[in-house]
């Protein structure tokens, strides 16, 4: 087939359209993360979207063994709040015409973000490709790798900086 055929057999196609009413928007706080969070504002802006902020605490990454067994819960319920201050700080950042809304999990940050993605039917998942965890690939980390290889639904990876362009 030549180009120009080609080219006409395109345009005789059904138009499509993708559908993206709910966006997973998972952040750790790191550089990548806030990128995520301007590429997702731009798409749910784009497609009137609606934008689930997430913040996994991950006790076993933050509080050692001996400091969960000693402080009594303390220091996770601590971490908990902190995600929240944090969260609300961030919604400050999403404009008021892009609906949003926060929440913070406890678990193993891949595992739960799989699970909120499918809970809230999320169309699209939207993080930085590498976060603040101790174990980085060479061209992912771990998390959004996991993502990736197991989420149901397609995942936008961010690389840079937000003042990166």
């Amino acid at each position: 087939m030549d180009t120009a055929a080609l080219i006409e057999e395109i345009k005789t196609r059904p138009q499509q359209s993708i559908k993206c009413d709910r966006i997973l928007l998972p952040t750790d706080g790191s550089g990548q993360a806030f990128k995520a969070v301007k590429e997702a504002v731009q798409l749910a802006a784009a497609t009137k979207a609606e934008i689930t902020l997430l913040m996994v605490v991950d006790y076993n990454q933050n509080v050692a063994a001996f400091e969960q067994v000693s402080l009594s819960g303390y220091v996770p319920a601590e971490l908990k709040i902190a995600a929240y201050q944090f969260l609300a700080d961030l919604m400050h950042v999403i404009p008021s015409d892009v609906h949003a809304h926060t929440r913070v999990e406890v678990g193993n940050p891949g595992e739960v973000i799989l699970s909120v993605a499918e809970e809230e039917e999320s169309d699209m998942i939207v993080m930085g490709s590498h976060g603040f965890g101790t174990f980085r690939s060479l061209l992912m980390g771990s998390v959004s790798s996991f993502v990736t290889q197991h989420a149901d639904c397609p995942v936008l990876l961010c690389k840079g900086m937000p003042e990166e362009s």
